[in-house]
């Protein structure tokens, strides 16, 4: 697959919001039409083209001194085809262009057994992200949480 990585600007909204809203077995109905839209005009991303289509994005922003992955989706028939890790890439760029050392997400803890997540996790894994904390939440969708962290050097 042909795909190129670009910055997310106001033009690539719409699309990153279309990619979102092909994931609901990842993001639910509140993430994918309020929660997502709204901060895909707000953090800082990248979005993954496959000439004007966008079959990928990353959110990013600072907190706590990290760079913290906000929402992170590739479409489904574009997955395993290294449009993920690519978009990982960026973030990682964009750490150093920071000067901050580490990149962190959360996730569905892996006590949740969850077929999309256990990909999810598996993935990050795969990058070298280590789980740093576990919670509990009473979000019955989320009712385990893990983040991860990656050193970026």
């Amino acid at each position: 697959m042909n795909f190129e990585i670009k910055e997310l600007s106001p033009k690539y909204v719409k699309g990153a919001a279309a990619v979102a809203e092909s994931l609901p077995a990842w993001f639910d109905a509140d993430s994918r039409r309020r929660a997502i839209p709204i901060d895909l005009r707000y953090q800082d991303g990248f979005v993954a083209l496959d000439g004007e289509q966008v079959i990928g994005f990353i959110t990013l922003f600072i907190a706590e001194g990290r760079v913290n992955i906000g929402w992170m989706g590739v479409h489904p028939d574009c997955h395993h085809q290294g449009v993920g890790s690519a978009l990982i890439g960026a973030a990682q760029d964009y750490c150093k262009q920071k000067g901050i050392e580490e990149l962190v997400t959360y996730t569905l803890g892996d006590s949740v057994e969850y077929e999309p997540y256990n990909s999810t996790r598996a993935f990050y894994y795969s990058l070298g992200f280590e789980i740093y904390q576990r919670s509990q939440t009473d979000n019955p969708s989320c009712p385990e949480e893990i983040k991860l962290k990656k050193a970026v050097d």
